[in-house]
């Protein structure tokens, strides 16, 4: 794993301007951990340097606009030119869509699919090797919508059970060799994302109950200590896991939606 001082360890993040990735950044920095912050935000992720560094910590923006196809080549390469060998890698850019399939817009729906999938597995992919000589830590944040399909957050829920997939798959493929790969799944949690997802994603059921960023940030630092591939923020997030693994596949789906349905939308 990656060096045990944190004053040692070099962290990216990616979608560090707001929300967990915010948060993650500032609970590593106050760890002695130096944080490379990226995201479109620059102004965003220049106020944020400005309050780690005021609190005594070490922090550099680097910006990247992930949605663009090249963007983890273009940030890795950034990042090599800083001299900064990366220990930790977090992969928590990304964004949804929640309403009927046929109405997300065909950009949108590409830039999710660039960000929260083909992005996040370049970077990974680019660091690999350094990762693997420094013993390093790829976090991935995922969700609880990994475990299920996810009607009405039906593609954003494909993008997060293929980042589930690809870091099981890769922590086994590399637990031995010393690199530690892990995803972070919690449930809706009360950042700028819910509201971006679309004007209807409060009156849904699940949306009701939310995490905060701190439980979030303290599940994400003890997932990157931690020896396993997954890490469910909160029991009843993680009952509900192990409930749509054992139950028929067409019954989850239909419980999914009548949980995820836009008020007045009828499901059955």
């Amino acid at each position: 794993m990656s060096p045990r001082d944190p004053r040692h360890r070099v962290a990216l993040l990616t979608g560090a301007s707001s929300g967990i990735g915010e948060a993650l950044a500032a609970a590593l920095a106050a760890q002695g951990t130096h944080v490379l912050l990226a995201a479109r935000s620059v102004p965003r992720l220049e106020a944020l340097r400005t309050r780690i560094e005021a609190a005594g910590g070490r922090a550099t923006v680097v910006p990247a606009d992930l949605a663009a196809p090249g963007a983890a080549g273009r940030l890795f390469d950034d990042v090599q030119r800083l001299g900064h060998p990366v220990d930790l890698l977090v992969n928590n850019a990304g964004f949804g869509f929640h309403g009927a399939f046929e109405a997300e817009a065909l950009d949108h729906l590409s830039d999710m699919l660039q960000v929260n999938v083909v992005a996040l597995t370049e970077l990974t992919r680019h660091f690999v090797p350094g990762l693997l000589a420094r013993r390093g830590t790829v976090l991935n944040v995922a969700s609880t919508v990994s475990f299920q399909p996810a009607p009405f957050l039906s593609a954003y829920g494909a993008t997060k059970a293929f980042v589930l997939s690809l870091s099981e798959a890769l922590w086994a493929e590399y637990r031995e060799r010393g690199l530690h790969v892990v995803a972070l799944c919690p449930g809706p949690v009360e950042t700028p994302f819910i509201d971006a997802a679309g004007p209807g994603v409060r009156s849904t059921a699940v949306f009701r109950r939310l995490l905060t960023v701190t439980d979030v940030v303290a599940a994400a630092m003890a997932a990157i200590e931690a020896p396993g591939p997954t890490r469910i923020v909160g029991l009843r997030n993680w009952l509900m896991a192990q409930s749509a693994r054992v139950s028929p596949r067409g019954l989850t789906a239909r419980i999914s939606a009548a949980l995820l349905a836009p008020a007045g939308t009828h499901t059955t």
